[in-house]
Parts: structure tokens; C-alpha cells; sequence
């Protein structure tokens, strides 16, 4: 992302002033996933960033409106309808009958499953995107400057009775699942947009300072903390939005400071780093016996490493930012979602494209703004000295973009986009 701040303080000084991840490995099916087609379509009317959820037969999507919306995954019905005050983009968490996730009210929501109502909500201290002063280089004067590229709120994992989330509020919370109580709070210093991932009694979650950090999970104690790189200038390659990957001995993490880390789950300390090549990487990673999967944004890559070394097996080329989580399906594919609205399928062991859908809005790119030699977004209109930065974000958004990660359910993949169209493919 490293050109991306060149770029904008070449414009601003021309003027004078970016759970569920890895689903199905159980599931052997031997259909190829050429076969996938478009099974149904339904348009939410409403921007939607957080990740569709399947529990028990119901699809659960999230939205920018402030509506979490349930359906029948077998039917296509709709069931209900639950609204907050501000959008949610926090993935629902479905455990034991209850849904919990996160909305920009400032509340942390448990809804009944089968019904939508709402049994309890937890106030944090706000949920806001990140801002910082001087960001991307504007001016002091201007005050804090929101990272028009902060999509994410922190997702929630439940575990052994509890409900973990992170804050805007710098506050990772563990409340009771049933209750709603407080057990405890943990003061991170910055804006927790990472989602939390549990493993040996730790919790594990990133911060927007690039830090990551381990935590017992029942105490909420430190137990080690991780310092990526953290551009405090103009706060671009700076910030974990992505949730930590762990296997039996290491936590992958990616970040915006144009690195992927592997560190050791005991002490946190560094076995390998990949260079991304100044590429903020959002995505969480996805893992296999032998690699980690991650995508990239300037450089528009899907990167196979290898688990030990952090080598690259193979490189995919998706041509735009990749923000979506890898999705490993059937232990042979790899699915990502990209900002021009487009879906691959890859073959998980060489990277051989072998699937694609790109959505209607990506096909029309009504405001010209991708190079249709080279599927690359064009800077010079995106980030043009006399737009603002947000106006170029939802220009790309247009596209049908997939902010929100696709999951696979009983050989389904269903992918909401930026736009908020709901689109379920079938073998």
C-alpha cells in the first residue's frame, strides 16, 4: 500500500492540501468446482461488509443498514428481521441457540436463533471506524482522519461459557454468553477491529497499532505482545484488521504494514516473516498441514506459504485488492473474493485458476475506474486530487465489490457483495 501513499501525497500536494474462513474441510465431494453455477439472488438494498453465517439450516447476513436478516438456506424464505441503530460489520456467532455479533451503536448484541429477539446487549465505550490526525497525509488542521478502508468491526468468538469481542473503545470483553455479565476487559491502547481466535487458554487478537497480543482466557492477563510495523506519520501501513490463524504451534497474522508473521503461540516470538511488498494483507489466513493462504492488496495476489519457512508454494494473480479470507473447500480448492466484484476458484495444491464469477456491477464498471487491459484499478480516477478519499472507496465498492468473506455450506459457496447482493452457487 506503500504506492497508494505516494500517490495520495503526490495528489494533496498538487491541490495545495483501504469464522468461517475455513469451511468444509471435512467434506469430500468429489463434484469439480467448474461445475458451480448461480442458484439464487436476493438484494438486501444495503451495503454489507461482514461475512454471511449458516447455522442449523438458517443464513444469517449482516448489514450496513443496522438489519441482521435471517433465511432458510433450503427454502429461500425469509424468517426475520432484527435492526439496530447503525450498521453491523461484525460476523455473527451462533452457539447453543443464541446469535451474538457487533453493531456501530455501540452495543454487542445475543438474539434468541429461532426467533430474533433479543435477549440481552452489552454497551462498549463506541464503535467507530479508525481515525487518525494527519492521516494519509492531510492536515493537522483537518483533525483526525477516518481510514476510509476500516470495513471491519472485530468478529465474536464464544468458547467454554464466554463471549469474546474487541472494541473501538481499545477494550478486548469477555462476558458471559448466557448473562451478558462483564468478566473481564483487557485495555489494548488502540481500536481492536481484529476478531478474536482461541487456542491452548489464549485468546489471540490484533490491534490497530500493529500489535498483537495473547491474553489468558480466563483472566484476561497478558501473556505476550507482538509489535508489527507502525507508521504513526500517516497511520496507512499501520493496523491488524485481520483475525489471527493458529495450528498446534504458531499464530499466522497478516497486517497492513506490508507483512505476514508467523510467531510462536508460546511467546510470540518471530519464526518468519514474508515481505508483501508494501502490501497491506486484511485477509485472515487460511491453513492446511502445509500452508498458510492469504491475499494481498496493491498487488492483487492470492499467496500460497509454506507453514514452516514462509516461502511462497505458488502465487495466484487476482489482479485487485483481495480483502476476503481464503476459503479452503474440500481440502483441493481455495476460493477469494475480490473489490471488482469477481470470485476465483483456485486448485489449493498449484494455484491453476479454475473457476470465476464477477458480479453484473463489476461487468458494467459504470464509473470506468478499472483498466480493462489489465483488470488493475485506475489510480488517477480513484484517487483523483479533487475527490475525497471515501467518494473513491464506495466508487470501488460500485463494482459489486466483496468486502464480506464467502463460506461454503453442503457444496454451496454463498458470497454477499459490497452492494449487498446475496449470491448462493450450487454444484
Amino acid at each position: 500500500m506503500k504506492n497508494l501513499l505516494i500517490l495520495v501525497c503526490v495528489l494533496l500536494l498538487g491541490c495545495g492540501i483501504s469464522p468461517a474462513n475455513q469451511a468444509d474441510a471435512v467434506n469430500h465431494h468429489s463434484d469439480n468446482i467448474k461445475k458451480l453455477k448461480l442458484d439464487w439472488q436476493y438484494s438486501l438494498f444495503s451495503q454489507v461488509s461482514a461475512s454471511p453465517v449458516v447455522a442449523a439450516g438458517q443464513l444469517l447476513v449482516a448489514a450496513e443498514n443496522g438489519n441482521l436478516y435471517s433465511f432458510n438456506l433450503d427454502s429461500k424464505q425469509f424468517n426475520w428481521l432484527y435492526h439496530t441503530e447503525a450498521g453491523i460489520a461484525s460476523t455473527p456467532a451462533v452457539v447453543d441457540g443464541r446469535i451474538y455479533f457487533l453493531s456501530r451503536d455501540g452495543f454487542f448484541y445475543a438474539l434468541e436463533q429461532a426467533t430474533g429477539k433479543r435477549l440481552w446487549r452489552f454497551a462498549t465505550g463506541g464503535e467507530a471506524r479508525f481515525a487518525a490526525i494527519g492521516g494519509y497525509g492531510l492536515p493537522a488542521a483537518m483533525g483526525p482522519v477516518p481510514d476510509p478502508w476500516d470495513f471491519y468491526l472485530s468478529s465474536p468468538l464464544v468458547h467454554n461459557g464466554k463471549v469474546y469481542f474487541g472494541s473501538s473503545d481499545h477494550h478486548l470483553y469477555a462476558l458471559d454468553a448466557s448473562t451478558g455479565e462483564l468478566i473481564w476487559s483487557f485495555d489494548a491502547g488502540d481500536s481492536i477491529h481484529s476478531s478474536p481466535v482461541y487456542a491452548n487458554n489464549k485468546i489471540f487478537f490484533g490491534t490497530w497499532g500493529t500489535r498483537l497480543y495473547a491474553v489468558n482466557a480466563e483472566t484476561g492477563v497478558e501473556a505476550w505482545n507482538f509489535q508489527g510495523g507502525a507508521d504513526r506519520k500517516y497511520s496507512v501501513m499501520l493496523g491488524i484488521t485481520a483475525a489471527p490463524a493458529v495450528d498446534a504451534n504458531a499464530v499466522y497474522i497478516g497486517a497492513r504494514d506490508g507483512f505476514v508473521y508467523a510467531l510462536r503461540q508460546t511467546d510470540g516470538a518471530t519464526l518468519w516473516r514474508y515481505d508483501a511488498a508494501g502490501s497491506w494483507v486484511l485477509s485472515t489466513a487460511a491453513i492446511d498441514e502445509k500452508n498458510i493462504y492469504v491475499g494481498t492488496s496493491d498487488t492483487g495476489l492470492l499467496l500460497a506459504l509454506d507453514k514452516k519457512t514462509g516461502k511462497e508454494t505458488y502465487r495466484a494473480d487476482t489482479r485487485l485488492w483481495t480483502y476476503t479470507s481464503p476459503l479452503l473447500v474440500q481440502n483441493r480448492y481455495v476460493f477469494v473474493g475480490t473489490m471488482a466484484g469477481e470470485l476465483y476458484g483456485f486448485d489449493k495444491n498449484t494455484g491453476k485458476q479454475l473457476w470465476y464469477y464477477q458480479t453484473a456491477e463489476g461487468r458494467a464498471d459504470i464509473n470506468d475506474i478499472v483498466d480493462g487491459k489489465t483488470g488493475k484499478l485506475r489510480g488517477e480516477k480513484i484517487f483523483a486530487a479533487d475527490k475525497q478519499m471515501q467518494a473513491g472507496v464506495e466508487e470501488v465498492k460500485a463494482l459489486g465489490a466483496f468486502v464480506a468473506s464467502p463460506i461454503w455450506v453442503d457444496n454451496q459457496l454463498i458470497a454477499v457483495s459490497a452492494t449487498g447482493e446475496v449470491l448462493i452457487f450450487k454444484l
